[in-house]
């Protein structure tokens, strides 16, 4: 188990100061935001590339996921989704994961990650909508098979797929399954009314990385600091330690305009403090 940290909380900073911070903390990866001012694949040719490269280099971190969740460039925190009715709103969401793709495998990115499909229109039964969502995967996971990169579906509130049961169905039934995964977001799974470690054993042969992030009571979406919400993050990280887990476990919360350095601090001391050693040299 490596622990990394998403550049989302700097969404308001340069990308060089998120990775700086970051790995000065002693994180051995970052999850970069596929959105402006970060990593908008529009945005990164080949000057900018070599850029990207160079400070990850000098910082000695990795990269743990290109999250496109959310992309504020071309719409808003739940569009364009992948179940949209107008169909050139659905093609930009396709358009703009490709992209995130052929971005990832320059970068040397295994993961990219994506949202639970939508919120499904009025004028759709989930039925429908899960069909829909299915059909669209289709048309992506071609390219990410030729890649090499993993395309990782994730758990979201009042989104189609919400819980670990959903999206278990939901990746086994795309074939060929080695394409597609499971980004394990904890917050969202326990805003659905799960036990983290229970959804865990659900669905971690298709995990292919774990967002982490406190939260108040149950069904109240919020993403806290580690240690001020209700879930019991040392009983979920010493699973995931048990069960043999070895990839990334990304701290990703809401982002902070105006100490975002302070937070990835508290992260750090929190995790050294209950026992998880980061493998980066804190500066």
């Amino acid at each position: 188990m490596k622990f990394a940290y998403s550049s989302a909380m700097f969404r308001l900073r340069p990308l060089p100061e998120a990775i700086a911070t970051i790995a000065q903390n002693g994180f051995s990866a970052v999850e970069l935001l596929a959105d402006r001012p970060h990593a908008f694949p529009e945005d990164i040719k080949g000057a900018e590339v070599n850029v990207l490269n160079g400070s990850l280099r000098d910082n000695k971190i990795s990269v743990a996921n290109l999250n496109s969740s959310v992309a504020l460039t071309i719409g808003d925190a739940q569009h364009p989704s992948w179940i949209e009715e107008d169909w050139m709103e659905r093609e930009k969401r396709i358009r703009y994961t490709l992209d995130c793709l052929r971005l990832g495998a320059v970068l040397g990115i295994g993961t990219v990650s994506t949202n639970g499909g939508g919120v499904i229109p009025a004028s759709m039964h989930q039925g429908e909508a899960w069909r829909l969502l299915a059909a669209n995967m289709h048309r992506t996971l071609p390219l990410a098979e030729r890649l090499g990169v993993k395309l990782l579906l994730q758990p979201e509130p009042d989104m189609l797929l919400q819980t670990s049961h959903q999206l278990l169905k939901f990746v086994e039934e795309l074939k060929p399954s080695h394409t597609v995964g499971i980004n394990f977001n904890v917050v969202h799974l326990y805003c659905a009314g799960e036990d983290p470690v229970e959804a865990w054993d659900r669905v971690k042969a298709h995990v292919g990385h774990v967002e982490l992030s406190d939260a108040p009571a149950a069904g109240n979406h919020r993403h806290l600091p580690l240690g001020e919400g209700e879930i019991d993050i040392p009983r979920f990280l010493a699973h995931l330690d048990t069960s043999g887990y070895d990839g990334y476990v990304t701290i990703a919360m809401e982002v902070q305009e105006h100490d975002p350095a302070g937070m990835v601090a508290a992260s750090a001391a929190y995790l050294r403090n209950h026992g998880f050693g980061l493998e980066g040299a804190a500066g």
